[in-house]
């Protein structure tokens, strides 16, 4: 299958060296705003750097879009109109209505690659042996002052939001990935500091559709730390990015970098075997939920049903 790229930015590369690995699997053609970045990418992997959408779409069976948020939705479109299979990166759009116009425009997958961890997938086996979930807490960070940060991360316009936005989304669909059910209401703040027009940092508590909760914190710190920990009937479970860990012995280590990139690599796998990746449905979960913490903040922190 050959594979087209829109966006050379830093997950693009994550995604070319992941498709590198794939069997049956070739990336042919890159494009982005800036030529130099796209053509840099495409030497890499052995591509043609094109000059924007629809070349990708002339050359590549399969495309992925890794670009600012607010471009998802007009290019996916584009896209799924072509004919093509479509990978559109986290979030799924910047709105929830942009979401409903894309479900409505026909099939595709959304980068939720997260759910690729070997430590998450570990994570999942073994919930089904430590009883009924009490409690479940994530704490996640980014760093918002680093230097090659690009500046639409902090464009409200572009990004949709900030850090929820962001990163917030993985944590949203890990929560109900392994909780087992989709977000009914979410309650939550967030932070917006001097200067600054997203928010930073965010606390939310997500109210899920099977009765369960998952407490997420997400802060801006050059530190970079990602630990959930799921408190059950019959033990206490912890994913970080070394690996899984039951009671405090570990049940898989893994390799943090390397993982990051396996991952997108199991789900290029998983779409070309039919498996189950995240959906277009789940996608749009993560967006709503994220806009009724929004909602939840400017409202004092009270639930707001997503």
């Amino acid at each position: 299958m050959r594979l087209g790229i829109v966006g050379a930015g830093e997950v693009a590369w994550r995604h070319a060296a992941a498709a590198a690995e794939v069997d049956g699997l070739t990336l042919v053609a890159v494009a982005d705003r800036d030529p130099l970045r796209a053509a840099r990418l495409a030497q890499r992997h052995g591509a043609r750097a094109v000059a924007g959408l629809d070349e990708v779409l002339a050359a590549a069976d399969l495309v992925v879009l890794s670009i600012p948020h607010v471009y998802h939705e007009e290019l996916a479109l584009r896209a799924i109109g072509a004919g093509r299979l479509v990978l559109v990166e986290k979030p799924m759009a910047t709105t929830v209505e942009a979401c409903d116009r894309m479900l409505a425009a026909g099939c595709f997958h959304v980068g939720q690659q997260g759910r690729f961890f070997a430590q998450v997938r570990a994570a999942r086996e073994e919930l089904d042996r430590l009883g009924e979930p009490l409690l479940y807490t994530e704490r996640r960070s980014t760093d918002y002052r680093r230097p090659d940060r690009p500046a639409w991360f902090a464009d409200p316009a572009v990004a949709g939001g900030g850090i929820a936005m962001l990163v917030g989304v993985h944590s949203i669909d890990r929560a109900c990935w392994l909780l087992g059910a989709p977000p009914r209401a979410v309650a939550g703040t967030v932070a917006v500091p001097d200067g600054w027009a997203v928010e930073t940092s965010a606390a939310a508590t997500l109210y899920l559709a099977n009765g369960r909760r998952a407490h997420l914190t997400l802060v801006d710190s050059p530190e970079f730390f990602h630990e959930t920990t799921i408190v059950c009937e019959r033990g206490t479970l912890t994913i970080d990015p070394a690996g899984c860990s039951v009671d405090g012995r570990r049940v898989l280590a893994v390799d943090g970098d390397q993982e990051y990139t396996t991952s997108f690599r199991r789900q290029y796998e998983a779409i070309l075997r039919g498996d189950p990746v995240a959906t277009p449905a789940e996608g749009r979960d993560a967006v709503a939920a994220v806009h009724a913490l929004y909602r939840s903040a400017a409202a004092g922190g009270e639930p707001v049903v997503g």
